[in-house]
């Protein structure tokens, strides 16, 4: 039986091929939107999801209060883990680790110059000082080595499979006594191999390739002042702490018992009472941006959205089905009206219509898994790294299937039940009109879609307009033509002579094609920052502010167009002697008039100029109090103002600066950086949003133009004669597609009234995340409906002008 069902499916689609096309394309893109969103949800949802008894895990991070505004933290100060694990009780283990990286890492060869490996950019923080500790609460399995051991002495370093293949092109014990050579910013450490890891075969947030020693930096002072280890109020991004809590321990309460143990370290000189201290579940550790440490953070909200994106899609692909199969519901009549005449049972005729469903779902979902991998290679940076089509796992082909056999009852369930319902004898005079009000849903169902597709092109446009926004908004400097460049690291620990780069910054300022030159240690924007607190005593009393510090030179203002708006420039100093600060701190500390703050006196230096508020972080964020000074020790980026000679100017002036480079920094690489990249850069994210938005819209248009172009192609079928008629009678082609056209037209625009609302709604919640935005004009809904009705009316207008045209003998001949 299941044979004959199966033959008689494939004869029904391939007897029906425009519909039977129409609906693979439909399913085959909703499956395959629906697959790649599955694989980014479920990769991001699994992060640390393999650590043991994960519920009773946290990360200790720090929180703070200056004025009215609230800072995070991911990290403590130094001091704390060591004194959680013997002060209080509550925890069953405390790992402290320090995150950085070696830039340089030397591995020594007998009679040969040694290998040298440069940190990757983008693995900033691949490296872990720990202990035996950290693996009890994160396990990982050992090739060579152990835990308690290989973690214990000065100079001990735990390598991952990966890394130990970089560097010694093996990945075996055998490793295990080599040397290696880690240069970090100022100091070199002399490391040998005590263990061996396998590399994690699922995401982490702590997926570390090297882990050195603490003992490494408890032994030495210099390494400890460093970190800050005897310095209770200093805190440290990099400095971080996991805890697992015994059962019945309440987090909150372990919370408020840190805060008070630090409390009573910290020098009675200090401030109480602004610093708190949160235990973060380790399962939001990835999810939380407030705490995010340099590693990739997702959005729990995003992914939920992109979820029902993901479904909506798939719907929509399975009312093109049950659209299509409803209106061919007459033409199978006399078939149904036959077999039910020979015994077929309601159950047997719907089982029948589920197969043939289930038969096309599967050639769809073939389809798909190509369409898939085309997008995931289309989409790009936009894609996490490590998300794949990975066919060796289990889950894929669960999800596969479980798609499969749901879009086959979506899209099957309710045709069967329409044809399964036809009487024999209605069904074999072919008096089935419409049978189950189907031509109502189908209606509804148009609508629907387009709903759907109409608030995706509202929020592409939207989207688009603000990030365009966001990208030339004047953020209070200039940023064309300006070069970036950062001295090398290694320079650092090479011995470098303090004034190699500022020579280098002589010899790039007297090049022709280069109008000025300025050292900083960051750029406007887009570079680090650093914040202190600083005080003003005024006539209503002292005033704490967290302040936004950037070291420059002389020519920095100039060079970047920013505007003094009172007082002067900053004289040159090897120390910080004064301060230029913008508007918003000098507002802050109780000036209304910003230039009245030229001359007094902010944390015991002298204010002596007042720059226009610029932005130093995105647009999502306010401006917040700053402060310049000149500290020239810390002047380790080049900033270089080009003269505008166009793009092979700029080639040739970039090709003699180079030059210059190697002649300084002969061992490191030359990486220029447009500074208009690095703004473009901040919005990356939005810029992401954008091209999903643009894509689903482009999948969600598709969609629902092949299921309208199908209901226009079966009503001018079903409507052929009546066009004869009209034809005979004197109508023309014009009456006759808005005949076949207005209908469908009326639909769309109630599509577009339901849908501009809930657009409006879902991008007004979007942009409550900026604090610069763009408003949401009338005229974008009026331009999306206009595209909308634009898009259906070339989707109609083909068929309905072929059905115009067709000769009324050849329509009308069966009579």
């Amino acid at each position: 039986m299941l044979k004959s069902y199966l033959k008689i499916a494939i004869r029904n689609l391939g007897r029906n091929r425009l519909t039977t096309a129409l609906n693979v394309a439909g399913l085959s893109v909703g499956v395959a939107a629906c697959l790649v969103i599955y694989l980014i949800v479920q990769f991001e949802f699994n992060f640390d999801q393999h650590v043991p008894n994960s519920g009773q895990v946290y990360r200790l991070v720090s929180k703070f209060k200056f004025g009215d505004d609230f800072y995070h933290n991911p990290g403590l100060s130094a001091p704390i883990p060591a004194a959680v694990r013997t002060e209080l009780t509550g925890t069953k283990a405390v790992a402290a680790f320090h995150t950085g990286s070696f830039q340089v890492v030397e591995v020594p060869r007998p009679g040969a110059e040694p290998l040298r490996f440069r940190a990757p950019e983008k693995e900033h923080e691949w490296l872990a000082t720990t202990d035996g500790n950290f693996f009890s609460i994160l396990p990982r399995k050992w090739l060579a080595g152990s835990p308690a051991t290989s973690l214990s002495k000065p100079g001990q370093v735990v390598l991952t499979e990966r890394q130990a293949r970089l560097y010694f092109g093996d990945a075996s014990p055998a490793v295990v006594g080599r040397q290696l050579i880690g240069q970090q910013y100022r100091d070199t450490l002399a490391l040998t191999v005590s263990g061996l890891i396998k590399d994690l075969d699922a995401p982490s947030n702590f997926d570390f390739q090297a882990f050195v020693a603490l003992a490494t930096v408890t032994t030495s002072k210099k390494r400890q002042d460093n970190l800050g280890f005897t310095e209770w109020n200093n805190t440290n991004s990099s400095s971080q702490c996991l805890l697992t809590l015994t059962p019945g321990t309440d987090p909150k309460r372990l919370g408020e018992q840190i805060i008070k143990m630090v409390e009573r370290h910290m020098p009675a000189s200090e401030e109480k009472g602004n610093r708190w201290f949160i235990l973060q579940p380790l399962a939001n550790v990835h999810f939380d941006a407030d705490y995010a440490s340099g590693s990739h953070v997702a959005h729990r909200p995003t992914l939920l959205i992109l979820g029902l994106v993901g479904g909506f899609l798939l719907l929509l692909a399975c009312i093109n089905f049950i659209n299509m199969a409803t209106a061919q519901s007459t033409q199978r009549a006399k078939e149904i009206g036959v077999r039910k005449s020979l015994g077929s049972g309601r159950w047997q005729l719907m089982f029948q219509f589920l197969g043939e469903t289930f038969v096309l779902t599967l050639l769809a979902t073939g389809i798909a898994l190509a369409l898939a991998q085309g997008a995931l290679v289309y989409l790009g940076d936009i894609v996490p790294t490590g998300v794949v089509l990975d066919f060796s796992h289990p889950h894929l082909y669960v999800f596969l299937i479980s798609v499969a056999l749901v879009t086959s009852l979506l899209a099957g369930l309710y045709p069967g039940i329409i044809v399964s319902r036809l009487s024999p004898v209605v069904a074999l005079r072919n008096q089935t009109g419409t049978v189950g009000g189907s031509s109502r849903l189908r209606k509804v169902l148009i609508v629907g879609q387009f709903v759907v597709a109409q608030v995706f092109i509202v929020g592409a446009l939207l989207v688009g307009q603000q990030l365009r926004f966001l990208i030339n908004s004047d953020l209070g400097f200039q940023r064309e033509a300006i070069v970036i460049l950062h001295t090398p690291t290694s320079s650092f620990f090479n011995g470098d002579k303090q004034n190699s780069r500022f020579m280098l910054a002589d010899r790039i300022q007297k090049l022709s094609g280069v109008e000025r030159v300025s050292m900083a240690n960051q750029t406007p924007i887009a570079g680090g920052w650093s914040t202190s607190t600083l005080e003003y005593a005024g006539k209503k009393g002292k005033i704490k502010v967290n302040v936004y510090r950037k070291e420059a030179d002389t020519a920095y203002l100039a060079l970047y167009g920013m505007k003094l708006v009172a007082g002067r420039n900053l004289l040159p100093s090897d120390t910080a002697r004064e301060y230029v600060i913008n508007e918003t701190l000098a507002k802050r500390i109780g000036f209304q008039n910003p230039a009245d703050a030229v001359g007094h006196v902010l944390d015991k230096l002298p204010i002596v100029g007042v720059v226009r508020d610029f932005h130093h972080l995105s647009l999502h964020s306010a401006i917040h109090p700053t402060a310049l000074m000149s500290q020239k020790g810390n002047f380790y980026t080049f900033n270089v103002k080009l003269r505008r000679t166009g793009a092979s100017g700029f080639d040739q002036t970039l090709a003699q600066i180079k030059t210059l480079w190697g002649a300084t920094y002969p061992d490191d690489p030359f990486d220029p950086k447009f500074f208009d990249e690095s703004v473009a850069e901040l919005y990356g994210k939005e810029r992401n949003l954008g091209k999903l938005i643009t894509l689903a819209t482009g999948i969600a248009v598709f969609i629902s133009c092949l299921g309208l172009f199908g209901l226009v192609t079966f009503t001018a079928e079903r409507r052929t004669k009546e066009i004869g008629v009209r034809k005979v009678l004197g109508a023309s082609v014009a009456s006759i597609v808005t005949l076949l056209s207005k209908d469908f037209l009326m639909l769309i625009l109630i599509a577009v009234l339901i849908a501009s609302p809930v657009a409006w709604w879902g991008v007004d919640r979007w942009l409550e995340d900026f604090a610069y935005k763009i408003n949401i004009e009338w005229w974008l809904f009026i331009l999306a409906a206009l595209l909308a009705m634009g898009i259906a009316l070339l989707t109609i207008s083909f068929q309905s002008i072929k059905a115009a045209l067709m000769n009324p003998v050849t329509s009308l001949r069966s009579e």
